[in-house]
């Protein structure tokens, strides 16, 4: 499989026939990680759609220059784009999560605070915000994704159902629901689902969530591990849209 490199340049320095200088830390995983040379295929994406089908011309010592060879407008995102709201969770597990969501097609994800949630120092938040934005841009050159899914800025659970409540439709895990996540997305697919912490979403934070619309629903008989039902619900959605080739 031919490497692909996120390189979140201009598209303009990306035209077909031209040269193109990749940014210092892609050169570097080019060149002393993969221990590609010249002659080397390569495919480039910027995270804003379509990649480039690119060829080395030449590596120098702290250079790698790609010959680009042409533009394919190729679209991998899933047909039903949802944003999964992502309580805390151990550190480990929440970058297992990021990861796999974007594997998934995840179209953005928004971490929040909730009350039964891991801690995380105001002052680390950004970095954390920033660490997980690169796990997806890791997951993308995996994938084959060619656009970046949005990594938000990590808010309390409360300051987020306020800001997308009703008219936006959004679904809450919850156990005790009537109804399965999958029913909810065979009728009309919610714009995002909010999975709990370990231990679950607080009976307040249910009953505030229902009040700003809210649908609440289960993923079966079974109790999931957070990280477990953020997969599961986001394959649920995968595999009712119908994400075919």
């Amino acid at each position: 499989m031919t490497p692909r490199i996120f390189v979140g340049a201009d598209v303009r320095a990306l035209a077909p026939g031209t040269d193109y200088a990749l940014p210092a830390a892609a050169a570097h995983h080019v060149a002393q990680v993969l221990r590609m040379r010249a002659g080397h295929a390569l495919t480039l994406f910027t995270g804003a759609g379509g990649e480039y089908e690119a060829t080395i011309a030449r590596v120098e010592r702290r250079a790698v220059v790609l010959h680009i060879e042409r533009h394919v407008p190729v679209e991998r995102e899933s047909p039903c784009p949802v944003t999964l709201v992502q309580s805390l969770i151990a550190a480990d597990m929440m970058d297992w999560v990021v990861r796999k969501a974007v594997e998934l097609g995840v179209a953005a994800i928004a971490p929040v605070h909730a009350a039964r949630s891991q801690r995380v120092p105001p002052e680390r938040a950004a970095r954390r915000v920033d660490h997980w934005r690169q796990i997806a841009v890791a997951a993308c050159e995996q994938c084959g994704r060619n656009r970046l899914p949005d990594i938000l800025p990590l808010v309390p659970f409360d300051e987020w159902i306020e800001a997308h409540g009703a008219p936006d439709r959004f679904a809450i895990l919850d156990a005790g629901a009537g109804r399965s996540l999958a029913s909810l997305f065979a009728a009309e697919p919610p714009l995002a689902v909010a999975i709990g912490p370990e231990g679950g979403f607080t009976a307040e934070e249910l009953r505030h969530a229902g009040e700003r619309g809210a649908l609440p629903a289960h993923l079966g008989r079974r109790v999931l591990r957070a990280e477990t039902a953020a997969v599961a619900a986001l394959a649920t959605a995968t595999a009712i849209a119908g994400d075919a080739r």
